[in-house]
This record gives C-alpha cells, structure tokens and sequence, in this order.
C-alpha cells in the first residue's frame, strides 16, 4: 500500500497524524494483519502559509488570527493539547516566537533524503521537536543545518544548495500540483492511500487502522 502523506514542519496536527499513523500500523503490524514491508510511505512537504515572509513572522499573532481570538493561551486545554497527550507528545506552544516560513527545511529535507532516504523521517521529528517543544526557530538555516548535521557528516554543500534555491521546484510541485491540484487538498496533514482514500485534519488511530485495512470507500 502506497501512503502519501502531507505535512508542514510547523502543523501540529501533521505531528500528531504521523504519529497515530505509526501506531496504527505498529498495531496491525504485531496483530499480524499487514505487513510492514507492504507499507511505502511517501513524504510531501506542503507549505501551508507561502505568504510567510522568508524571515518569519510573529507567531503569536498568526495563532490570534487563526483562532480569531484576541486572547490566545498557548498553554489552555485545546483540542490538540488533548490529541498530543494521546498521542504521546509534548507541545510548548509558549516558547514559540517565530512562525516560520517553512520553504527552506523542506528543501533540506528533500537533499538529505536523496543522500541518506532513511534520515529523512528521523530529520522531520526532529524539526518538528525543535519547533513545538524547544520553540527554535525553524525558518533559521543555521538550526535547521545542525539539526540535519546528526545525520549527515558534511552539511555545507547542502546548505549551498538550499541558498541556491534546489530542491524548491520539488517543494512547490508537491504544494501545489500534487497537494492542491490532484487530491484538492482541505486540511494539513493529508494522507492519501493508493490514490483512492484521503483522510486530512485531526485523524484518529482508529480511522488510520480502517485505511490501511482497505475498509474505507474511495473519496478521491
């Protein structure tokens, strides 16, 4: 089964659908109904907010405007408060500052995935760790290139090649002619299974284990 899977290294629900993807598949995996060599996921980064300007903005201000509250706690019980503690993560909404614009670790996302493809999840995590539990700054090449330099020993050239603009035509068509054109895509993340079942936004671990089980009907 091929699962294509939409995500923003700033989405906090992207975080917590991946990981209930994971322990959807873990369970079925040790219940012996899949098998995990059957499993390919594909990573498509998907840049939610490109008006960002490319040295960040104030992430407290975008959070009032989404929640269109003047008196947004980072620290209140929120639904993804909620989903995080099922899910097993930990979110410090009140250490970020910066909303990033995110078109730059993607990029180096997609290079280090060409030279070491098993990195680049491992990579994700940890930008996303970075992010939501540290609140480092994400739009920052140089916290991005140390993060990548755990799993690549020379990072220099890869960071050449992100000023340079490489990989970003990979960014943009994975944005806007996979993600928005073919599956019209509503909510971040989305995960798209075999090219016939989509399911987007705040997904459960139970709905995730229906898709992998082929026992939800065609949408796309």
């Amino acid at each position: 089964m091929k699962i294509e899977a939409f995500y923003d290294i700033s989405c906090s629900w992207c975080r917590v659908g991946k990981a209930n993807l994971h322990k959807a598949i873990d369970k079925l995996v040790k219940a012996g109904e899949i098998k995990p060599e059957d499993i390919e996921i594909i990573f498509r980064g998907y840049v939610i907010h490109p008006e960002v300007p490319v040295e960040g903005g104030d992430y407290k201000a975008m959070k009032i405007a989404d929640d269109d509250t003047a008196d947004w706690d980072p620290a209140k019980n929120t639904p993804i408060h909620r989903w995080a503690k099922r899910a097993g993560l930990n979110f410090n909404f009140d250490r970020i500052t910066v909303n990033p614009n995110t078109w730059k670790a993607h990029q180096l996302l997609y290079l280090v995935r060409d030279i070491k493809p098993e990195a680049f999840e491992p990579l994700l995590a940890d930008m996303q760790q970075a992010f939501f539990e540290d609140g480092l700054n994400v739009n920052d090449l140089d916290v991005l290139c140390a993060l990548a330099k755990k799993y690549v020993n020379d990072i220099y050239p890869l960071r050449e090649k992100v000023l340079a603009g490489e990989k970003l035509k990979d960014v943009e068509y994975d944005t806007y002619e996979i993600a928005e054109k073919k599956y019209d895509i509503d909510l971040c993340p989305m995960f798209v299974f075999d090219e016939k079942v989509k399911l987007d936004g705040a997904i459960l671990q139970s709905k995730f284990e229906e898709a992998l089980l082929g026992k939800l009907e065609p949408n796309v």
